[in-house]
């Protein structure tokens, strides 16, 4: 801050009367101005590149040939062994805090899954329900009147018609 002129009038004053009696802060001080003179004179210099015309392609045709790596099917083995050995070292490095921490992961994995078992439950009986109370509804809605039956195989025809089309649009041969 204070190279740059940031600080005000009285702590500009107790650092200079600071830097007047320490050699040390005065001596890194001045290294610092010596450094950022160097950066001034070296950004001042132009050194001017000639680019070709199609740099930006070069660029990104030689990173995606360097990312083939990360495409290998052997990749992610490699990935998972290395993170596990990488936790293995973070438990040796607890030492004794280690039954600790392992039991601190298990109670809060345990937590996780009773939350999750629950939520889970709750949607699956409420979508159950809703299934049986839809089938009833349906079942009344559709078989007796003949309009309605008709509606339905139409909005079912079309249904068809357009997932087939998707279907055909983002196929994979």
């Amino acid at each position: 801050a204070y190279i740059d002129g940031e600080l005000n009038g009285r702590d500009e004053l107790m650092l200079e009367m600071h830097l007047a009696h320490c050699s040390t802060c005065a001596s890194a001080l001045n290294e610092q101005k010596k450094l950022l003179c160097f950066l001034d004179s070296a950004m001042l210099e132009k050194n001017e590149i000639d680019v070709p015309t199609n740099f930006a392609k070069i660029v990104v045709a030689n990173a995606q040939g360097r990312v083939s790596g990360l495409r290998q099917p052997g990749e992610r083995f490699r990935a998972l062994f290395v993170c596990s050995g990488l936790f293995f070292l973070v438990l040796l490095g607890l030492g004794n805090e280690t039954q600790a921490v392992v039991k601190t992961f298990i109670i809060f994995s345990e937590q996780l899954f009773a939350v999750g078992g629950f939520v889970w439950h709750f949607v699956y009986d409420f979508a159950f329900g809703m299934a049986i109370i839809l089938r009833s509804l349906s079942s009344q809605f559709l078989f007796n009147s003949s309009t309605s039956f008709a509606f339905v195989i139409v909005l079912f025809l079309i249904s068809l018609a357009f997932l087939s089309r998707l279907v055909l649009r983002f196929s994979r041969v």
